[in-house]
């Protein structure tokens, strides 16, 4: 790793720590060969592979070569279509947490008129969610309200994406982050993870409905890093852009160094 990497991964680390205001790291995931967390005692991701085509392969991931998980499916039926799961049970508070990505979509929407899910709230019974729009840009949708962003979502090619949740009375706030920059901030009541739909407290990653009418909203992809949060991230807090990027897109690299380190 080169010198500009670490300090950019020692600034990322530092601004984390003095602004994001007490989102405490529960659960990360590196994709090395396995779908294990790196912490011990804490639930691996539950692989959704119907057709058995998902994979490890080494992929280019903001310079570095990498181990990423690549989810195969048909995106034609919802039952087909592949991605992961995580029970987050017990690890987060379900109305104030934060799921930080680096991922890409390997083509756009296979179907459903260019949506594309990220994140299933709903234990896939709602079209509400998290999601690449038709117009390539991060969208948080509460049925019939659609938020878009204002940055493209470049396809293909990895991407750091950050979800926040925090309550807001019986409601949440949701901030959505494209490569460190503030995207989207919704008022909404689908994210908590303790809802009737969802008893089981499920997070859902790339997959669609599987209701009977479901737009089948999906394309494939890879993924380099997962990391879950209990607490939200607070956009507030964060006084520059040019910090806010260096931070979030910080959380990527130093997933990278995590793993080139391990796999030396």
């Amino acid at each position: 790793m080169n010198h500009l990497s670490k300090i950019l991964i020692a600034t990322a680390i530092a601004c984390f720590t003095a602004h994001v205001n007490a989102a405490t790291l529960v659960a990360s995931y590196d994709f090395n060969n396995s779908l294990a967390a790196n912490e011990s005692g804490k639930p691996s991701l539950v692989a959704i592979d119907p057709l058995g085509q998902n994979s490890f392969e080494t992929a280019v991931v903001n310079g570095f070569n990498d181990t990423v998980y690549h989810w195969v499916g048909n995106g034609a039926d919802a039952s087909q279509q592949a991605g992961f799961s995580l029970d987050t049970t017990g690890l987060v508070n379900y109305n104030s947490y934060s799921v930080a990505l680096t991922f890409e979509f390997s083509s756009q929407a296979l179907t459903g008129g260019g949506w594309r899910r990220i994140i299933d709230t709903q234990n896939r019974q709602s079209d509400s969610g998290f999601y690449v729009g038709p117009s390539n840009k991060l969208e948080v949708i509460q049925i019939p309200t659609v938020n878009p962003g204002s940055t493209t979502f470049t396809t293909p090619g990895f991407h750091n994406v950050v979800l926040s949740v925090s309550p807001n009375g019986a409601q949440q706030t949701v901030s959505a982050y494209l490569d460190g920059q503030l995207e989207v901030t919704s008022t909404t009541d689908t994210f908590n993870l303790n809802n009737s739909d969802n008893p089981n407290h499920l997070l859902y990653f790339f997959v669609d409905n599987l209701f009977s009418n479901a737009q089948l909203e999906y394309a494939n992809g890879r993924i380099a890093s997962l990391k879950l949060y209990d607490g939200a991230f607070n956009p507030l807090a964060v006084p520059e852009p040019e910090t806010s990027a260096m931070m979030l897109t910080g959380l990527g690299l130093v997933g990278f160094a995590s793993r080139r380190r391990k796999a030396a």
